[in-house]
């Protein structure tokens, strides 16, 4: 038996950091929708764990200038799959130079360059490509509001008329026609554009927060406040753009009374955080002024951001909804929610150096500074830079040395660097600022953890224990005690009924699966463990524990060679700690004893 401990647990189980914008990302990029939007190729991210075959190739040698476009061309597609827009950008312009009705690559520098927020790249690339095929791609939702910024809004309306079809900017399109009519046309006209928002559940809050925005624009007050007034009755059930919008809409109409009723409606439901304590501080004092057609343009392309997002999430979405809000920033730099949600969306596909420099720009004083500095801390955790986040966090708890939750962020940093004692102290801290009741058990679950990797067990039951007391029948909670006892060969029959209660709840969970294997193998059903356990390597191929667990129920079956290329296949596991390897090169060499 070795000692690794349980597997499968949250990373960080407090509430998510930078929560308003914590966004959760498919990872993979569909070719077939990347070529509907009309992007152009797009490359597809390659798994570390795999390398290509070389193949030779029996293209002609190229020309020198074919080889400096294909050396471009290729470094750009490697950017690009790593993620480094800038960088990608750069190559794709050099392409661009040798190759100047390259349209795919016209779709894809000024796309990369919109993510990146350089428009002085992405504005002249759209206008080649809009030339070229007026419908395709972003390109005409750059160009119109490029001249929105410009108070051009007689030319910005022919650009977006023009887009349509079933695209991903299509979705856009009401909001940002609205807002492109605002300035030149009545406010029933302007305002109907906004109909189609009204046909799905999901584009409803939208819809009431566009119609209250434009029906402030017009000076319809009472129009303005009807709408307001609709999105606070469900505001429990809202995000955090929604309250910022409504919040803001009620101070703009002198309607301030509103506010503590819409805070309290809010934090009922979704807690509370720096960043909402903040707005609840500033909004009253913020100056009145009229909403302006570039700062509702902006909003309606958050907005859409926002939407991208909600359903459905992956790569693709996430690019074109980052390529949104950096357009919304475009229009109105001040806009810092959707700076933040930049940085949270970079920081969700993997860009953590990305999401930092963009998080590392909210100036000191804003709402959101103190939970942007928490994204920041779990990026550098992330890229595995503990010291920095360690940093990050200290520095946060002395500017607010009650937050709960950069405690816990500090504990599970600490302890992700085994640095268990120091791990233990955030914990307490944590629990000793937290609210009472059922919310804090996710402390308690991290604290125990520490514990049981500092061979702490008493405490760590104890601690486990109150997690399921305050949080009962968690899966998490009850898979880690019920394997815990496994691995230390005691009470297997409440080890066994834990794990079960955890299987029901997850049955397709790779950790869990392989828990409930091994506890079938401790009370020595070895067909049934091989079953499982086949089931949990299928699940999560790389965990080591998890292809020893299987080695070792092979050999119980009289499958010897399996269980010897299980155990192999579990020493490549990056993670696994010396006693463990220890333990396999003895089995590779022994087997497993006779009993």
């Amino acid at each position: 038996m070795n000692s690794t401990p349980p597997r499968g647990f949250i990373a960080s189980l407090v509430k998510p950091l930078g929560w308003p914008l914590t966004l959760l990302l498919g990872a993979a990029l569909a070719a077939a929708v990347g070529a509907a939007i009309g992007f152009g190729p797009k490359a597809l991210a390659v798994n570390s764990a795999t390398t290509p075959k070389q193949v030779a190739s029996t293209a002609p040698a190229p020309k020198p200038k074919d080889a400096g476009l294909a050396a471009a061309y290729l470094a750009g597609r490697h950017a690009e799959t790593n993620s480094e827009g800038d960088t990608a950008v750069e190559f794709y312009n050099r392409v661009i130079e040798l190759d100047p009705e390259n349209q795919s690559l016209l779709q894809n520098a000024y796309f990369l360059a919109a993510q990146t927020g350089d428009f002085k790249t992405a504005l002249p690339a759209a206008r080649r490509a809009y030339d070229a095929q007026p419908r395709r791609g972003m390109a005409p939702v750059l160009l119109a509001i490029e001249h929105f910024k410009k108070g051009e809004y007689d030319k910005a309306l022919p650009y977006l008329a023009k887009t349509g079809g079933q695209t991903l900017n299509s979705f856009a399109m009401p909001v940002l026609r609205a807002w492109a009519l605002a300035p030149t046309v009545p406010a029933e006209t302007a305002i109907s554009e906004l109909d189609p928002l009204k046909t799905f559940q999901d584009t409803a809050d939208l819809h009431a927060a566009m119609s209250g925005l434009l029906n402030e624009f017009y000076g319809r007050k009472d129009a303005a406040a009807a709408q307001y007034d609709m999105l606070a009755i469900k505001i429990g059930q809202g995000r955090f753009s929604t309250l910022r919008l409504t919040a803001e809409g009620y101070h703009r109409l002198g309607q301030d009374a509103k506010l503590k009723g819409l805070f309290d409606g809010f934090r009922a439901t979704h807690g509370t955080s720096p960043t909402l304590d903040a707005y609840m501080a500033t909004i009253p004092s913020q100056p009145v002024k009229k909403i302006t057609p570039a700062q509702g343009m902006s909003e309606a392309l958050f907005g859409a951001a926002e939407l991208l997002l909600m359903n459905d999430p992956n790569d693709l979405r996430a690019q074109v909804a980052t390529a949104y809000a950096q357009t919304a920033l475009y229009l109105n730099p001040d806009l810092e929610i959707a700076q933040r949600f930049v940085g949270s969306t970079l920081a969700a596909r993997g860009r953590y150096e990305d999401s930092n420099a963009v998080l590392g720009t909210l100036k000191t004083g804003s709402p959101g500074y103190l939970d942007v500095r928490m994204q920041i801390a779990d990026n550098y955790m992330r890229m595995k830079r503990t010291d920095e986040s360690v940093t990050v966090l200290q520095d946060l708890l002395k500017e607010k040395p009650e937050w709960t939750d950069a405690h816990a962020a500090l504990g599970d940093m600490l302890r992700n660097d085994k640095k268990y004692d120091q791990a233990v102290n955030a914990y307490n801290n944590a629990i000793k600022f937290a609210p009472q009741g059922a919310s804090a058990w996710a402390i308690y679950y991290s604290r125990g953890i520490a514990h049981e990797r500092n061979k702490k067990w008493d405490e760590a039951e104890k601690d486990f224990r109150k997690a399921l007391e305050l949080r009962p029948n968690d899966p998490n909670v009850l898979n880690y005690l019920g394997y815990s006892y496994l691995d230390r060969g005691e009470k297997l029959k409440e080890a066994r009924d834990l794990i079960e209660s955890a299987y029901k709840q997850r049955p397709n969970d790779g950790y869990i699966i392989d828990s409930f294997g091994w506890a079938l193998y401790m009370n020595g059903e070895f067909e049934a463990a091989v079953q499982n356990l086949e089931k949990a390597v299928e699940s999560t191929p790389a965990d080591g524990t998890i292809n020893e667990h299987l080695g070792d129920a092979y050999w119980k079956v009289g499958r010897r060679n399996e269980a010897r290329f299980q155990w192999e296949r579990a020493l490549l596991s990056a993670d696994m700690e010396e006693p463990q390897r220890a333990s396999l090169r003895t089995k590779l060499e022994r087997g497993l004893a006779a009993k």
